[in-house]
């Protein structure tokens, strides 16, 4: 189990951290039988933890995972930029519930949806972008494309890497990762800053 919650806890570290609302993952038994080992454990790895998670797709081999911060995807479901641009995607709640039944919907019939992005915490400005609903013009590549004036973007994706290097410290230290996990001493004091203004802009 071990090597499953540190595979877990490195891929999702933002998400961990306070800073990124979701994570996705690919579970697979390839390489170790960690679809299994998680199937077996995941319970007791994520009780008392803000860190949920959510099987978007699952074949014998491998599932998708959203692993979430409960918090952090409640606020930005309720934004109204985010309520918005989901409700003329189809979804008709801002529910976490609703939300995610959705993707695991969309993600059945046709793959990854794009406006996983928003969920990801990519600016809705690079979503909208990329799926052609705004004007901006592609400016660069980053951890996703970027549309229009970079800045926001880019500020983004330190945070996400800076949150990912803190909790890869910590690992590396020997700190047991389901402590890291279950964890409360970060993202309290972050959370205020995640939905801002600049963030959702479109």
């Amino acid at each position: 189990m071990r090597h499953l919650v540190h595979r877990i806890v490195r891929c999702t570290a933002a998400t961990i951290a306070g800073r990124k609302p979701a994570t996705l993952m690919n579970i697979s038994n390839d390489y170790g039988g960690l679809l299994d080992a998680c199937d077996r454990n995941r319970v007791d790895i994520f009780s008392r933890s803000e860190i949920d998670y959510y099987e978007l797709k699952r074949t014998e081999k491998n599932a998708i995972v959203l692993f979430f911060n409960q918090y952090l995807l409640d606020e930005l479901l309720r934004n109204e930029s985010v309520k918005k641009f989901l409700s003329e995607c189809g979804y008709e709640s801002d529910s976490i519930e609703h939300a995610l039944s959705m993707l695991r919907r969309r993600y059945a019939i046709a793959g990854c949806p794009p406006e996983i992005g928003v969920f990801l915490g990519i600016p809705l400005k690079d979503v909208k972008g990329f799926m052609g609903l705004n004007s901006l013009r592609h400016t660069k590549y980053g951890m996703w494309r970027i549309y229009g004036d970079p800045a926001v973007s880019e500020q983004r994706m330190n945070e996400y890497r800076s949150a990912r290097n803190m909790i890869r410290r910590r690992l590396i230290s020997g700190e047991d990762p389901v402590r890291i996990i279950r964890g409360k001493e970060f993202g309290f004091l972050n959370k205020p800053n995640f939905i801002r203004d600049d963030y959702l802009r479109t």
